[in-house]
């Protein structure tokens, strides 16, 4: 493997295992407590070690030997084993220790210390066997065992190489076992680096992943709590809504009460507009309001006197102003319904005209609510063939007349060639039975 293709290995790594700034807090933190563990139990492992290989020493010694190598041996395990007897208090009995620094500098200082050791090791078998097998392991066991950044174990293997070849280079007689050390240590360190560089961003990709997770946890918690509560609000809705129906037939029954002559108006109403709804395709939401606004349109006239309600004469100027307020006080009564807020233009703009001479904002053309348009030609075709005080009935060729003459002018030129397409046939059978 080329140093090209090592080294765009590392880039595609780094850019994979990219740690956002509001998490990597917590990735710093998890990451040197995962350390720290690890070097408590390193820790152990080493005490052991140690007192086995001074065991070793002791005995090799005793045989008396007499070599230099033995010799340095037994320092080199006996400082090892001082060493991690003065760590294991501050890795064990100190571990309260909860400033990640103080940890982070404790894992860094004790890893320095062991594979340095192993390193001093190394040295010294150079004057009994001429290998650096210690080393080897150290690096990568430390490469294994500890998870660090990059430029974290990058500065550990080159100290440790450096030693390492000053080291031998005084204790390493042989030219060309030197060369080959050299060489070998300067691989080992780069295979060790590029594995500790792998395990630290498979690290990163594993709490990478876990937030991703957590995150959509957290998410889906959040939908499900958002979703019970619409599920809450739609049974009060639902609940509501049946309370709200039975308001509806009381107002209707209410005002109806109060003018024979409208007795069965808005039922009769409601038949026009759903029927002709139906005929244009509006969909279910579309023919709930008209049924609604329909029923409701009228509402208003309970703030109305029964004097100019049921009065014989036509209304005088005074009067028609109080009656043409019945729209906005329907719409103020519903206002009060949570069901009736979507009907509320409806309600309000029924007797708008197409030409805009309508009551009571004076609405043209499409500006006036569509429903409210087809209200306004349901009510006209009732209120021509009802009685009123003032005259009698008229006839239904009398309302598609009206309603032709008014196409354009009072009302919607669609609706009106809608209507008078639907109910021509049923004229038709009227006029034969």
């Amino acid at each position: 493997m080329s140093l090209k293709t090592l080294l765009s290995i590392i880039k595609n790594r780094t850019e994979m295992g990219y740690i956002p700034k509001s998490e990597k807090k917590e990735f710093d933190n998890e990451l040197i407590n995962l350390n720290f563990d690890r070097s408590r139990n390193l820790n152990i492992i080493l005490i052991g070690l140690s007192l086995i290989l001074l065991c070793i020493d002791t005995f090799n010694m005793q045989k008396g030997l007499g070599l230099a190598g033995p010799k340095y041996l037994f320092y080199t395990h006996l400082l090892l084993i001082i060493g991690t007897l003065i760590t294991f208090p501050v890795l064990f009995k100190f571990k309260m220790i909860n400033h990640t620094r103080r940890k982070l500098a404790v894992v860094i200082i004790f890893t320095y210390f062991a594979t340095l050791n192993c390193t001093l090791t190394s040295i010294v078998g150079q004057l009994i066997h001429g290998e650096i097998t210690v080393y080897i392991i150290a690096a990568l066991t430390i490469a294994i065992i500890n998870t660090f950044k990059p430029l974290t174990s990058m500065g550990i293997y080159i100290t440790n190489y450096l030693m390492l070849a000053i080291g031998i280079t005084f204790t390493q007689r042989d030219p060309a076992i030197l060369r080959g050390h050299y060489v070998n240590g300067a691989i080992l360190v780069l295979v060790a680096w590029f594995l500790s560089i792998i395990l630290y961003y498979a690290k990163v990709k594993d709490f990478l992943s876990r937030k991703t997770i957590e995150q959509q946890k957290v998410e889906l918690e959040s939908a499900n709590q958002q979703l019970t509560a619409t599920n809450h609000k739609l049974q009060e809705s639902l609940s509501a809504l049946d309370e709200s129906q039975n308001i509806i037939f009381t107002l209707a029954l209410a005002l109806e009460s109060k003018d024979s002559y409208s007795h069965g108006h808005s039922e009769r109403v409601t038949d026009y507009a759903l029927e002709l709804a139906k005929f244009l395709g509006l969909n279910e939401l579309d023919q709930v309001n008209i049924y609604r606004a329909s029923i409701l349109h009228d509402i208003g006239k309970i703030g109305i006197p029964d004097a100019i309600l049921n009065k014989p004469s036509p209304l005088t100027k005074k009067e028609w102003s109080v009656m043409k307020s019945h729209p906005e006080r329907g719409e103020t009564i519903c206002s009060k319904l949570n069901f009736a807020r979507e009907i509320l233009p409806i309600i309000r703009h029924h007797h708008e005209r197409y030409d805009g001479k309508g009551y009571p904002d004076g609405l043209q053309g499409e500006f006036i609510p569509f429903l409210a348009r087809i209200i306004s030609i349901a009510d006209t075709a009732d209120a021509i063939t009802s009685s009123r005080p003032y005259r009698s009935a008229g006839t239904f060729e009398q309302v598609l007349e009206e309603l032709q003459k008014g196409s354009g002018t009072q009302f919607d030129p669609t609706l009106v060639t809608a209507f008078i397409t639907l109910n021509k046939n049923r004229y038709k059978q009227r006029q034969n039975l």
